[in-house]
């Protein structure tokens, strides 16, 4: 896991703009933050060589892309099966995203399927056939209030 990286008011500012919009260049961010361009590429790519910055993304809606809906998933692992259910949850097309948690249930998975069908093929044949995975409980997205 990184270190923590000191950021000052002109780094948070920069970050704030790319939450906003991650497409912005560094002539933009510099009129928005008040920095000359070329100190916005040098801090830019501080946070990105300390990890502050992961990567740029693309938020696509899997419905409006005709992929269909994300739909939730918390498997619980077996006994001692430690972090191989998720690699191999993971290695599955249809699996967005992995996540290990505290409490009641040990991880959360998303996955994009076309319709109820392809949900329950993918379930029945893919996650609960994979080694280490005890149960699984599901939950459907209704409505998206907020995304990171």
């Amino acid at each position: 896991m990184p270190c923590a990286m000191t950021l000052d008011d002109f780094d948070r500012r920069i970050l704030d703009a790319l939450r906003m919009d991650a497409r912005l260049s560094n002539v933009d961010l510099a009129a928005r933050v008040g920095l000359s361009h070329s100190a916005i590429s040098r801090r830019v790519r501080r946070m990105e060589e300390q990890g502050v910055i992961r990567g740029y993304h693309a938020a696509v809606d899997p419905v409006a892309a005709g992929q269909g809906a994300g739909l939730r998933q918390r498997p619980t692992r077996a006994g001692n099966a430690g972090r191989r259910p998720c690699r191999k949850l993971a290695a599955i097309a249809e699996v967005t995203g992995v996540w290990i948690l505290s409490g009641d249930f040990d991880l959360m998975i998303e996955i994009v399927a076309v319709d109820m069908a392809a949900y329950a093929r993918i379930m029945l044949e893919r996650v609960q056939t994979t080694a280490g995975v005890a149960s699984t409980h599901s939950m459907f997205v209704l409505a998206t209030v907020r995304e990171p």
